[in-house]
């Protein structure tokens, strides 16, 4: 293949919407990236179908990252229930590669095209590169992703997790609201997603809303429940960030990700946010975390630029 073109089809396929661009070893075309509303798997594959004929070069290699646990060459989506297979779409678009990546892999695949404009430092911490540590990356959407991220010879180890399904953590993460546990919050998602803010507004104050409508009556609003709510959401990503480091020894550092967080980027306070991510330790421990950066990614699409840093990664080992 020629890499210098616009050969390379890049999707990121959501709870609710689809994401599309073309990529190269040049990057993205940001210019030409499409969000397209989904309802039904058909569509999804007629929308596929017209994005590859849209280009006069044949479009061979496709990536696409799925909201949903990854299994063999398959994906079941999470809120959708649509199974994604590799091997359907290789053989239905005559592809000669069709790679699918967990939504939260892809977005770790992108830490090598951060730049420095692109991280808000929540906490200070010792100054790190892609080669030091492990570093972890999360953040809430559809649901709560995280995915581990490690670099060792030069090449990348990326593990997805499923933490957003855990159980054993919940009620620690209502105290900080001041609710109980209860069947309507069973697993961590249920708090620290997009569809967990709806729930915990609520169960607060009795109103059903989205979280969208809960953001912009903050920020248009300057409603005073909504600021408590996200006062205490972004706690719980402080404590959450703290339990993930130590968990996963992240000496490399903690990056938080994802549209809704980037848009509480002006009520992130960061002396709270380091002492909450501190919290009440032993000496040891507090020492450990002290060390450890936190920034919040103020980047789009990363999920296509993942997308396409997998494939450029696949394809120069692949040579070798």
């Amino acid at each position: 293949m020629q890499y210098g073109g616009k050969n390379i089809l890049l999707i990121d396929l959501g709870g609710t919407n689809l994401r599309a661009a073309f990529g190269s070893r040049d990057g993205i075309d940001l210019d030409a990236i499409q969000k397209i509303k989904l309802d039904r798997l058909d569509h999804f594959y007629e929308i596929l179908e017209q994005l590859i004929a849209s280009k006069d070069e044949v479009i061979e290699d496709v990536v696409i990252s799925v909201a949903g646990p990854k299994n063999g060459d398959s994906i079941t989506m999470t809120n959708r229930n649509w199974v994604i297979s590799a091997d359907d779409l290789k053989a239905r678009f005559n592809l000669h590669n069709c790679y699918l990546l967990n939504d939260w892999e892809a977005i770790a695949h992108s830490l090598s095209s951060l730049e420095d404009q692109d991280l808000k430092i929540l906490k200070h911490g010792e100054s790190v590169t892609l080669d030091q540590g492990p570093k972890i990356i999360l953040g809430p959407g559809t649901g709560l992703g995280a995915a581990l991220y490690s670099k060792s010879n030069n090449y990348e180890y990326i593990n997805a997790t499923e933490i957003g399904n855990t159980q054993s953590s919940v009620s620690h993460y209502l105290e900080v609201f001041g609710i109980k546990q209860n069947s309507d919050f069973t697993i961590l998602e249920d708090v620290l997603s997009g569809s967990g803010l709806s729930k915990l507004y609520n169960h607060l104050y009795g109103e059903y809303i989205t979280a969208e409508e809960i953001l912009r009556r903050l920020n248009e609003d300057h409603d005073i429940r909504s600021l408590e709510l996200i006062n205490n959401y972004i706690k719980c990503f402080a404590i959450l960030s703290s339990e993930m480091a130590l968990t996963y020894n992240c000496t490399g550092g903690v990056f938080i990700a994802g549209a809704m967080i980037r848009s509480m980027n002006d009520y992130f306070k960061d002396e709270l946010f380091s002492n909450e991510f501190l919290g009440q330790r032993k000496t040891i421990h507090k020492d450990f975390l002290e060390k450890i950066p936190v920034f919040l990614v103020q980047k789009e699409f990363t999920p296509l630029y993942g997308n396409l840093n997998y494939f450029l990664n696949k394809s120069s080992s692949n040579k070798e």
